[in-house]
């Protein structure tokens, strides 16, 4: 197996930022890696220039991941070679300072037990997840939880677990539940302080270009959340999901 990635970001009006993003990851990162450019029914403004999948309608965030996989999978067999990882990118994301895949690969190269790894945001992020802030050190420190605003996986661990649960279509909750399923694996995931990555929360929202308010949104995620999670995991999904099996 090489180690090449597949990165897959989801565009859902927002062009400039999906191609800013494309134009980085082209002129910064040194590894073997394919861009996926997933276009979640764009109707306010045009596609960007590297879609390589062109979806008629906004399926939202993690369908429009799992999209891309369909696609990465069918260039899986037509090359006739595997992918070593999956990064899973969103718009609202910007990178800073140099490449940030090489030394998010290095570690899951070196580490079998590591599935998982998200760069540091930087400290003028928007976040709930203060853990993932920078804290001005090197290398990588394991954590409980990595978000999906840049995150790294080993492909086959991920496949192992089925990938992200397609009900859980805003993205909340994915993040949490595949980092718990990496806990009960005793698997670990961190953040790279080697690289670094900068988020913008609801950009798209104050440009004017979801369709629906960021408060709307996040009461459809919220309770698209908890009604999954809670179906799947009980009524102690949140303690499970933020307490149980943490690293040591």
């Amino acid at each position: 197996m090489t180690n090449r990635v597949a990165a897959i970001i989801v565009n859902y009006n927002m062009p400039e930022r999906t191609n800013a993003l494309v134009e980085y990851m082209l002129d910064n990162v040194k590894t073997e890696l394919d861009i996926i450019v997933v276009d979640n029914g764009s109707d306010i403004a045009e596609k960007s220039r590297y879609t390589s999948v062109a979806l008629a309608e906004n399926v939202q965030t993690t369908n429009g991941w799992l999209a891309g996989l369909q696609y990465v999978d069918a260039l899986r067999h037509a090359k006739g070679e595997e992918y070593f990882a999956y990064w899973f990118l969103i718009t609202s994301a910007e990178f800073v300072g140099g490449d940030p895949l090489s030394p998010m690969l290095e570690k899951l190269i070196e580490d079998e037990n590591a599935i998982g790894i998200h760069p540091a945001l930087t400290k003028d992020s928007t976040t709930s997840w203060k853990h993932l802030i920078a804290n001005g050190e090197s290398g990588c420190r394991r954590t409980w939880m990595i978000d999906n605003i840049a995150s790294l996986y080993r492909a086959e661990w991920f496949d192992s677990i089925g990938r992200f649960d397609p009900a859980l279509v805003y993205a909340w909750g994915i993040d949490l539940e595949t980092c718990f399923l990496a806990r009960c694996n005793n698997k670990g995931v961190y953040v790279c302080e080697d690289a670094k990555v900068k988020k913008v929360t609801d950009i798209g929202y104050s440009m004017d270009r979801m369709n629906m308010s960021a408060a709307e949104r996040q009461q459809k995620a919220g309770d698209n959340m908890k009604k999954i999670l809670s179906a799947k995991y009980g009524g102690s999904w949140w303690r499970r999901m933020t307490q149980d099996n943490m690293p040591r």
